[in-house]
């Protein structure tokens, strides 16, 4: 049974999304930059660890200029939560009208075959937004999820993710319950950008080894899917571009842990060209390089 606590914190967040609801489309920016300014300038949430992030991927900017990308970016993710709660009321014509670029005939085509694919991307963009515009192509998805604490707003997420065809599955059993989904011909979504601890492997990102999850490596070479790295990222206040690197196989007959950190490595490295491109639209919240190589 949901605690007093939940239960008031789904409360809120109900209301918050109906009200969201409401708005046009083109005031969500408005409504979330007073949400931003308070979070970033005020109580100054993580902004220590974003600054200290942007310092290791870009040290060669000035404090103003990472300043200033750090604000953007808790305004691009306020955005990206509303548009979230948005999505419930678009229709998939109005989905597709907010892509002014989408690169989806490179997965297309190795879809035809009726087997699945991986797609890897950052929390970067708009990941939520670009799931829902392949589901306009009848494209269903799996994406691998820890649970939120508060167990309501944990089911209504869910709920909102199925909308747009997107299955969550937990962590525990992660691997299995993909290949099954690869098997019936859906797309393994995967945002491999977070710390791994010591689980995972040790690659570059932006010049620092960084600890990664190697969910995508694993599965690619268990399952032999076409694996991308895939990027939705904001160009305008309602419009995006949607890309697709297909990640290559050469290599693969090194060993089995070469393999995955090359995979992984390449990943990794896309990732962060496309990161240099728009870097006021990724996650620098969280603690990328927490784990050091012992």
């Amino acid at each position: 049974m949901a605690s007093t606590q939940h239960k008031l914190e789904y409360f809120g967040y109900r209301i918050i999304e109906k009200l969201v609801c409401s708005l046009p489309d083109s005031s969500l920016a408005a409504f979330a930059r007073p949400f931003a300014f308070f979070i970033f300038y005020v109580l100054g949430i993580r902004k220590q660890v974003t600054l200290q992030n942007l310092a290791i991927a870009f040290p060669e900017r000035s404090l103003s200029w990472r300043k200033k990308i750090a604000y953007f970016s808790y305004l691009h993710f306020s955005v990206m939560i509303l548009e979230f709660m948005k999505m419930q009321k678009w229709s998939q014509q109005k989905v597709r009208s907010k892509f002014r670029l989408a690169e989806t005939d490179k997965l297309l085509q190795v879809l035809k075959n009726g087997n699945g694919a991986i797609l890897v991307s950052g929390h970067f963009g708009n990941w939520e937004v670009a799931m829902g515009y392949l589901y306009t192509y009848r494209l269903r998805s799996t994406a691998i999820q820890q649970n939120q604490q508060n167990d309501l707003i944990n089911q209504r997420m869910k709920s909102l993710h199925r909308q747009w065809g997107i299955h969550i599955v937990d962590t525990r059993g992660a691997v299995k319950n993909c290949e099954i989904a690869l098997a019936n011909g859906r797309i393994i979504a995967l945002l491999g950008d977070q710390d791994a601890g010591h689980r995972g492997v040790f690659v570059p990102f932006f010049s620092r080894s960084a600890a990664t999850h190697v969910g995508a490596a694993v599965l690619f070479l268990k399952t032999g899917a076409p694996l991308f790295l895939a990027t939705c990222y904001r160009v305008s206040q309602q419009q995006f571009e949607f890309r697709f690197q297909r990640i290559n196989n050469s290599g693969i007959n090194l060993s089995p842990e070469d393999n995955i950190n090359r995979i992984t490595a390449q990943l990794m490295r896309q990732l962060e060209a496309a990161i240099k491109k728009h870097p006021e639209q990724y996650f620098w919240m969280h603690k990328r390089w927490k784990t050091v190589p012992k």
